[in-house]
């Protein structure tokens, strides 16, 4: 689309926007994003605002790709030594990616794309050709009837598959996937190429000797022998099962999708037996690649899929639809409307670069206002709002001054140097619609030389808390920095200056995560002391396999602090307050130059834990209060 009308476009779409349409009924309406799409922050961003502007409501972004993740792993750096693909190393495009979307109430879909397929020889696949992992680990690697391991791409080069059998291969994949759910914050896992390259694949000795104990036989020459098909394509279904149950019990509300290719090809080709995938439970939504390039051929393709599921089974089923050169808009509008007129959920599109000239048609024929994710509850993503300086809410005090930066939200900020004082802070007022786990996201010009360490203090559910921010590093844009449950109403974030440093104050947001986290109070009052009494705090995820920060603060520099925690509350009289926790751990913690000094507990991953109460308290030295220490309030947590 030329870069006038794309422009042109997305003014049309905004004033849509304003005139407050009804939202539509839940449909999905996904896009895939490919290695294309994440280039740079500037290309993600300009990406998701066509989408947004278009009501597309659902985002697939590529996380697994030619033998690489998109994505710092360390699943993948156990592996073979590789953390991420070289084109991405200094960034991470999925965190990125699911900010930005968030930020305009798109859900999104980690797409582990290649699935089985391991190496590409066409990307920094190494002197093997075949990528990093499987250099690291020649056993994995799966071969065909004639002993060999390359699927031609096509062209000059070729593909290397993992084999489907061996049990690291395996579990590797599930790690991954595993991993992307307790990390990031998105909406779904999308797994992709659960299939073979052919039925000529699965004579590794892995598959054959699985085979072999199974069933007592030797895997037979003919590649096409019934048993031999149907045992293979059994134990995709099996993977598939235990793919779904380690994805579900870290986040049960995490959606589970495939996009396999459409029968009886899938089977008869590539032993990819998807509709038993919906009919066992292991998928949430299936996005079938139904790509055809006239709707007549589409729709009698479609037909032919649906019929291989139940009524209530199809209710699975948002078909992919092929949006690329070579499919006209006006036969992508008719697949949209096919899929409307069988009642299907929604549809993906393939992708989001061959998209944009046929959004205009979309958003005013079929998208004409703003659409749910089928099964979310209301408000699963809230748009969140944002604020900078210039919003009449946000106050500063003189030692923040206004400036201009490029980058800068609206292009001016305020700035605090390094001779501000400590009192010095810019307040933005944020609101807090429910009660939950909030990430607070800043923005930033991306300057250089500016704080390492700039405070946010922000008003938690348990007391104030302070996030510091390396404000020498951040990009331009905005950045996820911290997390803590916050109380429905509105919150105060303040940007502090830091004596000796230049402190940035761009904007704030606070955007509703959902990630594991339990909720946190505080609990009765404290003592007093020479800065008002300590305080104890709790930022991060109070849910299993999260990280559970306990922050003491408002005390003085370097002192020593004592912070206690327990699974049972108590209350005794202690040095002229009370004693809220019963505890089985005390930790000695000498606060730093600004006062603060923080316990980080890791959660176990155990289920068990899920609904357990902590409760925790700080006792800190101050010669001010009569007993000679200041005791906080305690807190409450509940572990999720």
């Amino acid at each position: 689309m030329p870069s006038l009308l794309r422009a042109l476009f997305l003014v049309l779409c905004a004033l849509l926007s304003v005139a407050a349409l009804p939202a539509q009924s839940p449909e999905v309406r996904g896009v895939w994003v490919a290695r294309d799409g994440l280039t740079s922050r500037n290309k993600i961003v300009q990406t998701l605002d066509q989408l947004a502007a278009a009501n597309v409501n659902l985002v697939c972004v590529n996380v697994w790709s030619r033998g690489y993740t998109v994505h710092p792993s360390d699943v993948l750096f156990a592996a073979c030594g590789v953390q991420q693909d070289p084109d991405y190393v200094g960034r991470d495009p999925l965190q990125e990616f699911v900010v930005e979307a968030h930020l305009r109430g798109i859900e999104v879909e980690a797409w582990f794309e290649y699935g089985f397929m391991f190496g590409w020889s066409g990307w920094y696949a190494g002197p093997t050709c075949i990528g990093p992992v499987l250099t690291a680990n020649p056993t994995w690697i799966g071969r065909d009837v004639n002993g060999n391991t390359q699927v031609s791409d096509g062209g000059t080069g070729f593909f290397t598959w993992a084999s489907h059998e061996c049990p690291a291969v395996r579990q590797f994949l599930i790690d991954l996937c595993v991993e992307v759910a307790d990390r990031y914050d998105v909406d779904g896992i999308q797994f992709d190429r659960c299939r073979y390259p052919s039925t000529s694949w699965g004579y590794d000795s892995w598959t054959t000797a699985a085979y072999q104990q199974a069933t007592g036989q030797s895997a037979p020459g003919n590649v096409n022998n019934a048993q031999w098909k149907r045992w293979r394509a059994d134990r995709l279904i099996a993977w598939h099962t235990a793919f779904y149950n380690a994805v579900k019990a870290r986040r049960p509300g995490l959606r589970v999708t495939d996009a396999p290719t459409v029968m009886p090809g899938a089977y008869d080709n590539f032993l990819q037996d998807w509709p038993q995938w919906v009919v066992t439970g292991s998928l949430d939504l299936v996005y079938p690649q139904v790509y055809r390039t006239t709707a007549s051929s589409y729709i009698t393709t479609l037909d032919q899929q649906l019929g291989y599921l139940t009524t209530a089974q199809r209710q699975k089923v948002a078909p992919g639809i092929r949006a690329i050169t070579g499919t006209p808009t006006s036969e992508v509008l008719a697949m949209v409307a096919a899929d409307r007129a069988r009642s299907l959920p929604g549809h993906v599109f393939w992708y989001a670069e061959g998209l944009y000239d046929d959004l205009p048609s979309l958003t005013a024929q079929h998208f004409q206002q703003p659409a749910a994710v089928p099964g979310r509850p209301a408000n699963w993503r809230p748009i969140p709002t944002r604020r900078d300086d210039g919003d009449a809410s946000t106050t500063s005090t003189p030692g923040f001054a206004v400036a201009g930066l490029p980058g800068a939200v609206n292009v001016l900020c305020r700035v605090a140097p390094a001779t501000a004082s400590a009192n010095d802070k810019v307040t933005y007022i944020v609101p807090v619609p429910e009660a939950g786990l909030y990430a607070l996201l800043v923005s930033t010009p991306g300057a250089a030389g500016y704080c390492p360490q700039a405070p946010h203090v922000v008003a938690t559910a348990s007391g104030p808390a302070t996030i510091r921010t390396n404000q020498s590093t951040l990009r331009a844009g905005w950045t996820e920095v911290g997390t803590a449950w916050l109380n429905p109403g509105a919150a105060t974030v303040e940007v502090r200056a830091l004596p000796g440093a230049s402190v940035i104050a761009d904007g704030v947001a606070l955007l509703r995560s959902r990630l594991r986290g339990g909720q946190v109070s505080a609990v009765g009052v404290g003592t007093t002391g020479s800065l008002g009494g300590a305080q104890l705090a709790a930022l991060g995820r109070a849910g299993i396999g999260g990280t559970l920060r306990l922050q003491a603060s408002r005390t003085a520099p370097l002192t020593p602090t004592l912070v206690g925690v327990g699974f049972a509350p108590t209350a005794l009289p202690l040095y002229g307050g009370t004693l809220y926790v019963a505890p089985g751990l005390v930790q000695f913690l000498v606060t730093d130059l600004q006062g603060i000094a923080e316990l980080p507990i890791a959660v176990p991953f155990t289920a068990a834990l899920v609904g357990t109460m902590l409760w925790a308290q700080a006792l800190a030295n101050d010669a001010t209060n009569p007993n000679g220490v200041s005791l906080s309030p305690g807190v409450a947590v509940v572990l999720q």
